[in-house]
């Protein structure tokens, strides 16, 4: 959901607002995969929107250097967890978990799709160039107008506030879950029959998931594999948009 949010953000940044361009091409065509849709990368005209989720030590040197802007999305690690757990059950190409207990497990391990995300947050976190800017999914969903201008300094982008808050509309949840260009409906067949990509995108879901002893096992986990990275999350938020 993170990664999706911010490729639409990004288009609609770039066309300062202007809604048409999430129409008629979807999302993973106007904004492609690194690892997975290089020839199609490598054919955007500039300045090209491309989407990643390489760490940082297999990343292209042009991202780890600082010769390419790059925005990080954050997400609180229990509710990637969570979104993850979901995308395998439903996801027609992943293996299908035996259980929530097991996936937390492989999670913990690293043998997920993408591997260790401590590793990945880590070496991200850790590479300080100016042409980085880390931004918080949940800052996205507290806040998004703010967000947005954050976004527009780092690009180099000005918008008006008319612009920012078409920008923010239609990339609301309910817009990018019922526009066939973003949702993933006009994709190959990757889901099982009645399956929608987008599920809740809400912060704090991993609640109705974790059980007290895997929350707090998951906790000292954390605590301990990210000492010294500052990070700071928001674990969950009391009023969100209904979706």
């Amino acid at each position: 959901m993170s990664t999706n949010w911010m490729q639409v953000l990004m288009r609609l940044v770039y066309a300062e607002g202007d809604h048409k361009c999430l129409e008629g091409v979807a999302s993973w065509e106007k904004t492609p995969w690194l690892e997975l849709q290089k020839s199609k990368v490598l054919q955007l005209s500039r300045p090209r929107i491309i989407t990643s989720h390489f760490p940082h030590r297999l990343a292209p040197h042009a991202l780890q250097e600082g010769s390419a802007k790059v925005i990080y999305v954050a997400r609180n690690p229990k509710d990637i967890i969570v979104s993850l757990y979901h995308f395998c059950k439903n996801a027609l190409f992943m293996e299908m978990p035996k259980d929530f207990q097991s996936f937390l497990e492989v999670f913990i391990d690293g043998k997920v799709l993408m591997g260790s995300w401590f590793e990945h947050i880590q070496g991200w976190m850790e590479c300080k160039h100016p042409q980085l800017l880390y931004v918080m999914y949940e800052d996205m969903t507290k806040d998004l107008p703010a967000v947005v201008r954050r976004m527009c300094t780092f690009l180099g982008k000005t918008l008006t506030e008319v612009q920012i808050e078409s920008v923010v509309k239609h990339s609301s949840f309910t817009a990018m879950k019922n526009n066939p260009m973003t949702n993933f409906s006009k994709a190959e067949k990757l889901f099982e029959d009645n399956i929608k990509f987008f599920r809740k995108g809400k912060v704090g879901d991993w609640k109705n998931h974790f059980t007290v002893a895997q929350s707090e096992w998951f906790d000292a986990v954390y605590q301990e594999r990210t000492v010294g990275l500052g990070l700071d999350f928001t674990w969950d938020l009391p009023e969100q948009p209904a979706s």
